[in-house]
C-alpha cells in the first residue's frame, strides 16, 4: 500500500466532490460534539438526562445497606409488635419493661437463626 493520496482524474473531479462532502457530512453527524476545555474540568453535568451517578462501589454499599436494614427488620419488629401487644393487654411483671422484653425477643430470634443455621451446615433435621 502506498501513503501517497490519491489524485482525482481531471474528469471526475466534480462526482467526487460530491462524494466527499456527503463522507464529511455523515462523518460530522456522528461525531460527538467537541468538549471545550472549560467543560472538561467540571466533570460529567449532574442535571439532566445524567441525573446522580455512582460507580459499582457505591451501589454496593447501598445494596448490603438495604439488605442490613431488612433482615434488621425482620427480626426485630416481630419481638417489638409482641411486647406492646403484652404492656397494652396484660403488663409487665415487677422489674420487666418494654425494653427488656424487646431485647429478649431479639436474642431468642438470633439465637434461633444461629441454631437454624447450624443445622443446616451439620446436615441434620433432614
Amino acid at each position: 500500500m502506498s501513503s501517497r493520496p490519491l489524485t482525482p482524474s481531471p474528469s471526475g473531479s466534480v462526482p467526487d466532490a460530491v462524494e466527499e462532502a456527503q463522507f464529511h457530512a455523515r462523518m460530522a453527524r456522528l461525531r460527538p460534539e467537541p468538549v471545550s476545555q472549560r467543560d472538561r474540568r467540571r466533570g460529567p453535568q449532574t442535571f439532566g438526562r445524567g441525573g446522580f451517578r455512582l460507580g459499582w462501589k457505591g451501589w454496593l454499599v447501598i445494596d448490603a445497606l438495604v439488605v442490613l436494614l431488612v433482615v434488621a427488620a425482620v427480626v426485630a419488629w416481630p419481638p417489638i409488635r409482641a411486647c406492646r401487644h403484652q404492656d397494652k393487654t396484660t403488663g409487665f411483671y415487677a422489674g420487666d419493661a418494654v425494653d427488656k422484653c424487646i431485647r429478649r425477643g431479639i436474642a431468642e430470634r438470633m439465637d434461633r437463626a444461629d441454631q437454624r443455621l447450624k443445622a443446616l451446615v451439620r446436615g441434620s433435621g433432614r
